[in-house]
C-alpha cells in the first residue's frame, strides 16, 4: 500500500509501483491519495472517503486461501500519506475489519514525518508553482488559512495539525495487523527542506521507546520525496532488507522473547 504525498502525479507514482512489481510480482497493490483539504474536514467527512479502501481490503482479505495470512507493506510518503494513514486506521477501526493470525507488516516512512509549521507548508504547496506572482498570491492565501488554523485550535483547544498524527504513528495498534513488533524503516535526508531530517530523527527515537524495531536510511543532500531518484540501489536495498526482517523466523522469535 502506497499512500502519496500531496500533489503526487500519476508517472512518477508508476516508478514506485513498477519497482515493487518487480520486487514482489505476485503482490496486489493499492495507491492511498493525499486530500489537500484534509486539515479543513471534520474527521467524519475524512473517514467516509475511505470507505471504498476498506470495502476493498475486507474482500480482498476474505479471498485469501486459509494458511495464507496477508503480508503487507505500507509505504507512507511525506506528511501527506502520514495523514492518510491515520485516517484510513480511523475508518478501520470503526468497520471492524479484523485480520488472519500471523498477518505480516513492514512500514516505511519516506520523507516523514514532521510537525506543520507554516514554512513547511508554503514550501510542500508552493514547490511545483514556477510562476513568481502565483507563488506570492499562493503564500498570502496559505497565510490566512495558517492563521484561521491557529484561532481554531485556540478557541476549540484542539492540537496543533500534525503532532497528533504523529502521535498516532507510533501507536503500536494504529491498524489490525500493526505491533509492536512490526519494523519500520525511516527514509530521509539533510537536502529536505519540507521535512527537516532533525524531526524525522526524532520521531523515530520515539518510536524505538515505544519498542518499535527501527531502521534508519539518511540519503544526504536529496530533495523531499526524491530519494529513490537520486539512489535507487540503497533505496530499493534498503525496502528489501526492511521486508525480509519482517518475514525472518529469527526476528519472529525475538519478537516473542
Amino acid at each position: 500500500m502506497i499512500f502519496a504525498w500531496l500533489g503526487a502525479k500519476e508517472p512518477t507514482l508508476r516508478k514506485y509501483l513498477d519497482a515493487y512489481r518487480k520486487l514482489y510480482p505476485s503482490s496486489a497493490q493499492l495507491v492511498v491519495d493525499s486530500d489537500h483539504l484534509r486539515f479543513w474536514k471534520p474527521a467524519s467527512v475524512r473517514e467516509r472517503g475511505f470507505v471504498p479502501i476498506v470495502k476493498y481490503l475486507e474482500e480482498h482479505i476474505s479471498q485469501m486461501p486459509d494458511g495464507h495470512p496477508p503480508r503487507i507493506i505500507l509505504h507512507v510518503m511525506s506528511n501527506g500519506g502520514a495523514c492518510a494513514l491515520v485516517d484510513l486506521a480511523s475508518a478501520i477501526r470503526k468497520s471492524g475489519l479484523r485480520m488472519p493470525s500471523g498477518t505480516k507488516c513492514a512500514i516505511v516512512f519516506d520523507s516523514a514525518p514532521g510537525p506543520g509549521t507554516f514554512a513547511a507548508m508554503h514550501r510542500a504547496f508552493t514547490t511545483g508553482i514556477r510562476i513568481g506572482l502565483m507563488k506570492h498570491l499562493a503564500k498570502a492565501f496559505l497565510g490566512a488559512i495558517y492563521v484561521y488554523t491557529i484561532l481554531v485550535c485556540i478557541i476549540s483547544r484542539s492540537p496543533w495539525p500534525m503532532l497528533g498524527e504523529m502521535a498516532a504513528l507510533n501507536d503500536p495498534g494504529l491498524l489490525p495487523w500493526t505491533s509492536v513488533r512490526t519494523p519500520r524503516l525511516y527514509i530521509y535526508s539533510s537536502g529536505d527542506q519540507i521535512v527537516r531530517a532533525a524531526k524525522v530523527e526524532e520521531h523515530a527515537a520515539q518510536a524505538r521507546m515505544v519498542g518499535f524495531p527501527v531502521q534508519m536510511a539518511h540519503f544526504g543532500r536529496s530533495a523531499h520525496v526524491s530519494h529513490a531518484r537520486d539512489d535507487p540501489d540503497k533505496y530499493w536495498g534498503s525496502i528489501t532488507a526492511l521486508w525480509e526482517r519482517a518475514n525472518s523466523p529469527t526476528f519472529a522469535k525475538l519478537c516473542r522473547l
